[in-house]
C-alpha cells in the first residue's frame, strides 16, 4: 500500500543535499526543496502506477509518467540520490516497497507525434495539478509555465 506523501515528504537525507549542492552550486539555496520535489514526484510516480492498476480503462490516466526536460533540476537530484545506493535502495524498500529504477530515455523509446506529447503532457499536467495542486505544477515547470502565459497574452 501507498504511504501518505506526508510520511514519504518526512524522508531527508543530508548528504544528498550537500553532494547536489557541490555539484550544482548555482542551486545550493534550492536544494533543500528540490529535494522534496524529487521526493515529492516518485511518490506521484508510484500513486500514478497504483491508480491505472486500479482503473485500467480510465482515460485521465492513459499517460507516460515521465520526467519531463522543463523538471531537469528535479531529475539532477534524483541521480544524486540513487549514488546513495545503500540509502537510496533503503528508501525505495521502505516507502514503496521495491527498488525504483530511473529509465532516462523512456520518452524516446516510445515515440510520440506533437499531438500525441501534447495530449500526454496535458494529462501528466491534470493528474499532478488534481493531486498536488498548483503550486508543485508551478516548481516543477515554473517558468516555462510563465514562458507560455506571457506568449498567450501578447497573441
Amino acid at each position: 500500500m501507498l504511504p501518505s506523501l506526508e510520511q514519504v515528504l518526512a524522508y531527508r537525507h543530508d548528504g544528498v543535499i550537500r553532494n547536489f549542492q557541490r555539484n550544482f552550486p548555482h542551486l545550493e539555496s534550492v536544494a533543500p526543496q528540490l529535494f522534496t520535489e524529487m521526493i515529492r514526484f516518485l511518490w506521484l510516480s508510484r500513486k500514478h502506477e497504483s491508480d491505472l492498476q486500479a482503473q485500467p480503462e480510465a482515460a485521465h490516466l492513459n499517460f507516460l509518467f515521465v520526467m519531463h526536460t522543463e523538471m531537469l533540476d528535479i531529475d539532477n537530484m534524483w541521480h544524486a540520490f540513487i549514488l546513495y545506493t545503500k540509502d537510496y535502495m533503503a528508501f525505495c524498500e521502505t516507502y514503496f516497497g521495491e527498488y525504483m529504477h530511473h529509465e532516462p530515455d523512456v520518452a524516446e523509446t516510445e515515440p510520440q507525434t506533437p499531438e500525441e506529447f501534447a495530449v500526454d503532457l496535458g494529462l501528466f499536467l491534470s493528474y499532478t495539478y488534481d493531486t498536488l495542486g498548483e503550486v508543485t505544477v508551478r516548481r516543477w515547470f515554473g517558468s516555462h509555465l510563465l514562458d507560455q502565459d506571457a506568449e498567450a497574452v501578447a497573441a
